[in-house]
């Protein structure tokens, strides 16, 4: 039996890991020798899960894809979203950027509650056999992704709304693709442009494909902070960062079992994302109380997170769905339409009005987290920050933090008040975009 485990370990580890790696390596080489690939700012991992996407069993059948690529976004993004946050110290100054951050997230989720509602409304009245108030399924699977999209469809059907479910796993797929085809067009204008902090840092190196550093601009990749006789240092960075992702489980789990039923309701919906999130706070915080935060060295820390996302987007970009994109098509691209739409004017012109130094980063990764959820915002801004400089990776992270408890309580709620009137869905959405452009107006935009 313990020769049975261990075999599955190793080829989930291994293998199977080791054959997702090698379509990165392969995205690499494409960069290498098709220089119009490098020209777009595409990353390696999702040019590799595109080929995979390509060559798996929904287009060509040359190759089978492990079933376990299709469960590695949640986990990843968690180390992700981990080491974004974990060494964090906020200041005053870095306060008032994360209350924009944390305006403009809320308000791209707000902002979709409304118009996606009323668009789906009025789409409804030509394809009559779409589902009641199918329109505002866009906030828990454009935004919130597919996780979301399971959890409101599913409420949507216990409730006698039929369809909900699918449509929500068919328009959270093609959230992600969206999310990239839409998000490379602004990373590509947005580069040209000039908007991009650290886009130039890392093109136009002495070696023509832009790929390999020179020498002289060759970084390491971080420092070991303890005796190599006493542990390997990259393992121990390893250790604290899964270490934040067990204490946010133990304490969310714990918490669910408190005797208070709505307490308990609520706290068995938080997302394993939020776990590595509060997690870092944590344990940060106590390392610093302790003294003891120089055991962690946070450039590898983050090194560990560049790694996680690689195989967050290879993963996520394999395993689309496509043969779900027959079922409603029409209406769902007008109403895609109409959310980039949306999302381009909140991130490209409100961000930019408020925000205005480093807007160009936050802006690609609430446009991605509007569109296919958290790795496509993360990946879109990889894109022009592969090194992850700019302060709203840090303000990103926490922006999340703040609102996530918010809307994955929103899709076990929400779906229940829809039910009872749409109309209600639209008001609260309305007050709430209101307040955030009021505040990003009045208060942001002033800090900026």
């Amino acid at each position: 039996m313990d020769g049975v485990a261990f075999g599955n370990v190793f080829t989930t580890a291994v293998d199977e890991l080791g054959l997702l790696l090698l379509f990165v390596l392969l995205g690499v080489v494409l960069l290498r020798i098709c220089k119009p690939l490098k020209s777009l700012y595409l990353p390696a991992g999702l040019i590799g899960g595109a080929i995979a996407l390509i060559l798996g069993p929904q287009v060509l059948g040359v190759i089978d894809i492990p079933d376990t690529w299709s469960g590695m976004a949640t986990p990843m993004i968690n180390v992700v979203l981990t080491t974004t946050i974990f060494g964090t110290i906020i200041s005053k100054s870095k306060l008032k950027k994360y209350a924009g951050a944390v305006d403009v997230i809320f308000l791209t989720y707000f902002a979709q509650m409304i118009v996606g509602t009323l668009v789906g409304f009025v789409l409804k009245l030509v394809w009559k056999d779409m589902p009641y108030a199918w329109g505002m399924m866009s906030i828990f699977t454009y935004w919130g992704g597919h996780g979301a999209a399971m959890t409101a469809g599913t409420m949507f059907e216990d409730m006698g709304n039929t369809g909900m479910l699918s449509l929500g796993i068919i328009m959270a797929t093609l959230g992600l693709i969206v999310a990239m085809l839409a998000g490379m067009v602004w990373v590509n204008i947005g580069a040209r442009c000039g908007w991009a902090t650290y886009t130039k840092e890392n093109t136009g190196t002495k070696e023509g494909s832009g790929i390999l550093l020179p020498k002289e601009e060759r970084s390491s990749l971080g420092s070991a902070t303890v005796s190599s006789d006493v542990v390997n240092g990259l393992a121990l960075q390893l250790a604290i960062v899964l270490f934040c992702i067990f204490i946010g489980k133990t304490l969310f789990t714990t918490l669910a079992k408190i005797p208070i039923e709505p307490v308990a309701n609520v706290m068995s919906k938080i997302p394993a994302l939020l776990y590595g999130i509060v997690g870092a706070i944590i344990l940060w915080a106590i390392m610093r109380k302790t003294h003891t935060e120089e055991y962690a060295d946070i450039p590898t820390i983050k090194n560990i997170g560049g790694v996680a996302l690689e195989i967050c987007v290879c993963s996520a970009t394999a395993t689309l769905d496509l043969e779900l994109f027959a079922s409603y098509l029409a209406p769902i691209l007008i109403h895609m339409v109409c959310i980039i739409a949306l999302m381009s004017f909140i991130t490209m012109v409100l961000v930019r009005r408020w925000l205005k130094k480093e807007w160009f980063e936050l802006g690609l990764m609430a446009f991605g987290q509007g569109h296919g959820s958290t790795p496509s915002g993360l990946a879109l801004a990889r894109c022009v920050d592969p090194d992850s400089k700019s302060y709203n990776w840090e303000a990103f992270g926490v922006a999340l933090g703040v609102t996530t408890p918010f809307t994955s309580t929103f899709a076990a709620v929400l779906p229940a008040v829809a039910m009872q009137s749409q109309w209600i869905i639209v008001a609260l959405g309305g007050v709430v975009s209101l307040v955030c452009i009021l505040f990003g107006e009045l208060v942001v935009r002033r800090q900026s």
